[in-house]
Order: structure tokens, then sequence, then C-alpha cells
């Protein structure tokens, strides 16, 4: 199983289940750490099978996985025409902190209370996008939050949160890698807990991504249980 950036030979996996080769698509670090877990088991009992992911922008993933640039997408979603779909498990938005912050006592944040915050993002390996996407989740109808952005990657930025210099918006998948020195608290908002799905198109498909939708079906939760 190998991790590779967007568009880095991906063309060349159309048909590519049939090689026994399959080509999985992830919006950014909101599945990637998750969904490799997912990934290992099923590499696991079918080794001889190749699984490229490829960490995209969430807009093109269901456009790759129709043109047939990809087997199979994950990302937070509904169901969409012309795909078949499972529910792999809930996320939800929450905020990084220093361990001082004034919200840090809260057992949860309130949208309202972010508006005063500056918010770190970072610039890099999708960051930006990843930030939109969770503010959209909370945000009410209104000024955007103030956001600094950054020309550091996700791990460089918790390190300036730590410091206080910022908080940030990551998601609930990441909850278990953080260092020491930030803390986290969930957002009360009723889009703040979302579905993540995985995407494929044919009815009926065929070996090695039916084993794979096997695989993640039988380890999925219920999209009503959180995680």
């Amino acid at each position: 199983m190998e991790s590779v950036s967007a568009g880095s030979g991906i063309n060349a996996r159309k048909g590519a289940e049939s090689l026994r080769n399959l080509a999985v698509g992830c919006f950014a670090s909101i599945c990637r750490d998750r969904l490799a877990d997912e990934l290992l088991v099923f590499s696991r009992s079918r080794p001889e099978v190749d699984i490229g992911v490829h960490e995209m922008q969430r807009g093109a993933l269901l456009p790759a996985l129709r043109n047939g640039d990809l087997s199979l997408a994950v990302l937070p979603g509904k169901p969409e025409p012309g795909t078949h779909s499972i529910g792999l498990w809930h996320d939800r938005v929450l905020v990084a902190m220093p361990p001082g912050h004034r919200l840090a006592a809260s057992a949860a944040v309130e949208p309202a209370d972010l508006r005063d915050e500056i918010f770190l993002t970072s610039q890099q390996q999708f960051g930006g996008d990843m930030h939109r996407f969770l503010a959209q989740r909370i945000l009410p109808i209104g000024p955007a939050f103030n956001t600094t952005i950054m020309d550091l990657g996700p791990p460089r930025i918790l390190d300036r949160v730590a410091k206080g210099d910022g908080i940030a918006l990551i998601s609930g998948s990441h909850e278990e890698l953080l260092s020491e020195g930030i803390v986290v608290r969930p957002v009360d908002a009723a889009d703040a807990l979302f579905p993540v799905r995985a995407y494929w198109t044919d009815e009926n498909p065929g070996e090695p991504l039916a084993g794979l939708i096997g695989s993640l079906r039988a380890r999925a939760r219920p999209l009503g249980v959180a995680r």
C-alpha cells in the first residue's frame, strides 16, 4: 500500500481493478490516517493487491471517480447520483488550543465563542481546503473566521497552537495523533458531526474492488453512532 499525492500517475489507474491494482482517493488528512487502518486490514488478507492512496481536494474526488481515474473515493458527504456508497464512520469538527486558553475549561464551544479567535491554517497539503470545509460545517451565515495562513505543514501548525499563537480546526480522526500541550474541544453546532462515506461507480464491481468494499462494509460504524 502506497500513499501518493493527487495526480501522481493517477490516470494510469483506469481499469486498474482487473490488474490487481486499486486507486483509492481520500480527502486529505480527514481520511488518510484513519483510512490507513481500514486498508491495512484488507491488505493483510489480500497481499497481492497493490493499493495506491491519492490525497485530493474534496471537490476533485467524485469527478475523478466518475472519470475512471479512481476505483474508490472516501470523503465526507451524502449519497450521490450515479454512484454507490456505504457509510464508514462519523467524524466531527474539533478546536485545538493550548491548555491555558480561555475556552479550554468548557466541555464544548459555540461557534459564536470563536469569532474573536485567530485560526492558524496551513497552505501545504490541502490545509486550506481542510480548514474551509470544517469551518463551513460550523459557521452560521455571516463573516468568516479570522484566519492566518502559514507556509507550514499541519504538524508545525499544531506546534504553533501549543505555543499560544492561535487555535486550529481539526477533524476528530486526528484527535489521537495530537501531541502534549494541546487540548481539543468539540463544537456545538448542528452540522459539526458529519458522515464519511466510500463511493464507487459500478453496481456489481469486480475483484479486488468488491473485496475491499466488503472489508470496509464489515468494519463500518453505523452512521448514527459517533466514534
